[in-house]
C-alpha cells in the first residue's frame, strides 16, 4: 500500500470513527434535552453552539494552515538536502588530484543511503541518526583546507565546506523536528471537548433523517479534517511522511554519472 493510500484510508477510517462518536453524543444529548423544555432549551443551544463552533472552527483553521506550511517547509527541506548532497559530489567528482577522492565519494554516498532510509523506516526519521552524522562529518572533515593546497582545490574545499555547514544545519532541524510533530497535546484536547460539546448539543434537535444527514456530514468532515491536520503537522512519521524522491532521483543520478577518475 502507497503513502497515499494509506493516507486515505487512515481519513476514512478517522471519519467513520468520529461519526460514531458524535452519533451516540446526539442521541445522549437527544435524550437529556427531552427533559427540559422545547424552545428555552433551543435557544441556549443554538447561541451556545454557534460561539463553540466559531472558536472551533477558527482554531481548525489556523492550525490547518500551520500544518500544511510546516508540510511543504518540510518537503522544501528535503529536497534542499538533496541539491546540498549532489552539489558536494560535484565538487569532489571534478576536483583533481584529491587523494582521499575515493574516500569521500563513499562517505557522502553512504550519508546520502541512510538519509534516505531514515525516511523510509517505519519508525520514521533519527532512529539511527548517530551513525547516519558519523558519515556526513567524516566527508566534511575530509576536505579541510590544508596549506599547501593547489588553487583549484582550495577553492573546491571551500566551496564544499560552505554547503557541508548548510547540509548540517539542515541534519539537525530535521533530527530535532522529527521528535516531535507540530501540533501537541493540549490541541487535540480542545478538539475533541469541543466537538463533543458540540455533537452533545445537536441532541437538542429532533432526530429527523434530515438533521440526523447534516449531523453525520459535520461529523465525518471533522474526523478527516482531524485526520488531515494531524498527518501534516507529522510529516517524518506516517502517515503524513514526506516523499523521499529526491534523494531517491539523487542516488540513482550518481550511479548513472560518468566517473571523472
Amino acid at each position: 500500500m502507497g503513502i497515499q493510500d494509506n493516507f486515505l484510508l487512515v481519513g476514512l477510517i478517522s471519519g467513520i470513527a468520529v461519526t460514531l462518536a458524535g452519533i451516540a453524543l446526539q442521541f445522549i444529548g437527544h435524550f437529556l434535552f427531552k427533559r427540559f423544555g422545547d424552545e428555552d432549551t433551543k435557544e441556549v443551544a443554538g447561541v451556545a453552539g454557534f460561539r463553540v463552533a466559531a472558536i472551533f472552527g477558527i482554531a481548525c483553521g489556523l492550525i490547518f494552515a500551520a500544518s500544511a506550511a510546516y508540510l511543504i517547509e518540510t518537503k522544501r527541506d528535503l529536497q534542499e538536502e538533496a541539491r546540498l548532497i549532489g552539489t558536494l559530489q560535484f565538487f569532489v567528482r571534478n576536483a583533481q588530484d584529491l587523494p582521499n577522492k575515493a574516500e569521500i565519494q563513499g562517505n557522502l554516498r553512504a550519508f546520502a543511503e541512510r538519509s534516505l532510509k531514515e525516511f523510509q523506516a517505519r519508525e520514521g526519521v533519527g532512529s539511527a541518526g548517530r551513525l547516519t552524522n558519523t558519515y556526513l562529518g567524516e566527508s566534511c572533515r575530509g576536505m579541510l583546507p590544508a596549506e599547501n593546497d593547489a588553487p583549484d582545490i582550495a577553492w573546491a574545499k571551500s566551496e564544499y565546506q560552505r554547503s557541508c555547514s548548510k547540509l548540517i544545519d539542515l541534519r539537525g532541524k530535521k533530527l530535532i523536528s522529527s521528535r516531535e510533530p507540530l501540533v501537541s497535546t493540549p490541541f487535540w484536547a480542545f478538539f475533541a471537548i469541543c466537538f463533543a460539546f458540540l455533537a452533545f448539543l445537536f441532541g437538542v434537535f429532533r432526530l429527523t433523517p434530515i438533521n440526523i444527514a447534516f449531523a453525520c456530514i459535520f461529523y465525518f468532515t471533522t474526523g478527516v479534517t482531524g485526520a488531515i491536520i494531524f498527518a501534516m503537522s507529522n510529516p517524518y512519521h506516517e502517515p503524513g511522511k514526506v516523499d523521499a524522491r529526491p534523494l531517491l532521483l539523487l542516488l540513482q543520478g550518481a550511479d548513472e554519472a560518468p566517473s571523472t577518475d
